[in-house]
């Protein structure tokens, strides 16, 4: 029975989630029900279950439909990367080092319609490891993390 009543929980958040995002595309409702079967801790993990995979959900839809194309590892003072777009969009780039601290380079790209090729200089960057975040005006978002490797 705790199945039964699990999965339709499952499927009627689904269908709640599924209606509210076609009724407002930016906007996410999300309804967790919990069942009073005295399970307790049980009832407890499985809402906490059907909020993770909306959540998750939500995350899905906001990934920028752009393909960036670049290597993993960067050996010289210059990071060369390409961006594939299917529609014209205004984009910011920020990067991040390993620690999760945003670092100056900070810019704005506006990007057409197809291949899109863009240059960074990161010759001021110590080797290590960083995280280039490309977001739209929607909050789309798309990561890339580059180690930056110099030649000696």
């Amino acid at each position: 029975m705790k199945t039964l009543t699990t999965l339709f929980v499952l499927a009627f958040s689904f269908v709640l989630f599924t209606i509210s995002a076609e009724a407002a595309p930016n906007k996410m409702v999300a309804l967790v029900l919990t069942m009073d079967n005295g399970g307790g801790d049980d009832d407890a993990q499985v809402s906490q279950t059907i909020y993770t995979s909306l959540m998750a959900a939500e995350k899905v839809a906001q990934l920028l439909n752009i393909e960036m194309i670049a290597q993993d590892e960067v050996n010289d003072d210059v990071f060369v990367f390409s961006l594939k777009s299917e529609e014209q969009k205004q984009l910011t780039l920020k990067m991040f080092d390993e620690e999760g601290y945003e670092l100056a380079a900070h810019r704005e790209l506006n990007v057409q319609d197809g291949e899109n090729y863009r240059a960074l200089n990161v010759q001021s960057l110590e080797d290590g490891n960083y995280t280039f975040q490309l977001t739209d005006e929607n909050g789309a978002e798309l990561k890339k993390t580059v180690t930056v490797k110099k030649k000696n």
